[in-house]
């Protein structure tokens, strides 16, 4: 990353943007659907690895009264790299270029600089979900968490599953929207800061504001973002309900459901490079070099 910093504009988009994001995205998909998917499962499977080394720091946070699912979010610090590395998958796709594993260590090859910003994001991240799990546990002494545990998570084997779920107390239900709430507010500074890293060599706390500032610009379109994307799951959520009445509770319908909810958690993250795209201009200085009284000017 040498030579001059871009000079950066953010730009009117229109509200039906949003829904071009998503339309892009899928066409980007469907050039390389395997490649995206492969990525997202590297990801993940990095993710296994590193809470390998964090399990053993479970101990050390019982002993401090920590619960060690705390421990275990600090995989939430390599956050920017996934989306960094769909935004470098999606871009050599537009132009016709393989989709590569190395693209998700390649954020960590660039600047000093750069690598510390990214690093500064994702404790941000983590720094949010600090801030929901012990605001919420605060107010409604963790029910939330542990219906969570009790309903949502898959049950052990051998664990016989309640028949119907236990229901949240009014309060618990209000922490419940409480810690959504505060996770949705403290993304609203991430959503394009890696990339303005990445692209603009933006510092953290410039890049976190600028994304702010963009979101705020382009309100509209995120607003048709967020609903072309709420149609688009209740769409694959249909198709899972046809599977089902025709399948049955089967081995071959989870398999459909887990490829189908992979892939879905792959396109939004290839949404994210023409987002980041539509909204930012990036106009490269131009070099000059200095004329002595003596030489004659450069040729126009």
């Amino acid at each position: 990353m040498t030579g001059p910093s871009p000079t950066i504009r953010i730009r009117s988009v229109p509200a039906l943007a949003g829904l071009r994001w998503i339309r892009l995205a899928l066409r980007a998909f469907r050039h390389q659907p395997g490649g995206f998917m492969g990525m997202f499962g590297l990801y993940m499977l990095c993710l296994l690895l590193l809470a390998i080394p964090l399990s053993l720091l479970a101990p050390l946070a019982e002993a401090i009264h920590i619960d060690p699912g705390v421990v275990s979010t600090l995989t939430l610090v390599a956050m920017p790299l996934l989306s960094l590395a769909f935004m470098l998958s999606t871009e050599a796709v537009t132009n016709d270029v393989r989709i590569s594993p190395a693209l998700l260590l390649a954020p960590l090859r660039a600047s000093a600089q750069a690598r510390r910003s990214l690093l500064a994001i994702g404790f941000v991240y983590f720094g949010v979900f600090l801030l929901a799990w012990f605001a919420g546990n605060a107010l409604d002494g963790g029910e939330s968490v542990k219906w969570f545990l009790a309903n949502a998570m898959a049950q052990p084997d051998g664990a016989k599953a309640p028949a119907t779920p236990a229901p949240l107390s009014d309060a618990g239900r209000g922490v419940l929207l409480l810690k959504m709430a505060i996770v949705a507010l403290g993304s609203l500074p991430l959503w394009h800061a890696p990339a303005l890293v990445q692209w603009g060599r933006y510092g953290a706390a410039k890049a976190m504001f600028a994304s702010v500032v963009a979101m705020w610009r382009t309100r509209a379109a995120l607003a048709v973002f967020g609903l072309g994307w709420f149609a688009l799951s209740l769409a694959v959520t249909a198709v899972l309900a046809v599977l089902a009445l025709v399948l049955g509770e089967s081995i071959i319908l989870l398999l459909l459901a887990a490829m189908l909810y992979w892939a879905l958690s792959a396109l939004f993250y290839v949404t994210l490079w023409f987002g980041f795209n539509d909204t930012f201009e990036f106009a490269r200085p131009v070099p000059f070099r200095t004329v002595m009284a003596s030489e004659e000017p450069p040729a126009s």
